[in-house]
């Protein structure tokens, strides 16, 4: 646990350290874009090997159905309760 915690923090020290950089911004986000899809994909290969969820796909898909809607819903509900807490008084120039 403690080691996510400093990787995370470690993360945002050196962010904030380059965040005038842009090339390293884009570096970091086509490395991270790279790494998000390892890691979906070997989420999908271990749902697939496991037999017993892809045996019972059809009952479980509904449910993971519910659950990817109500996740969506739920995200969507809190980003527009922070927009309206935090950001719509923020005057942009344009």
């Amino acid at each position: 646990m403690y080691e996510i915690i400093t990787v995370i923090f470690a993360g945002g020290i050196i962010g904030y350290i380059f965040k005038s950089k842009s090339r390293f911004i884009m570096l970091s986000e086509k490395i991270y874009s790279l790494i998000l899809f390892l890691l979906l994909f070997s989420l999908g290969l271990s749902v697939g090997k496991n037999e017993s969820v892809m045996n019972n796909i059809s009952s479980l898909g509904l449910l993971s159905l519910g659950i990817a809607i109500a996740t969506v819903a739920g995200s969507v509900v809190c980003a527009w309760i922070v927009y309206r807490i935090f950001f719509k008084n923020i005057k942009t120039d344009k």
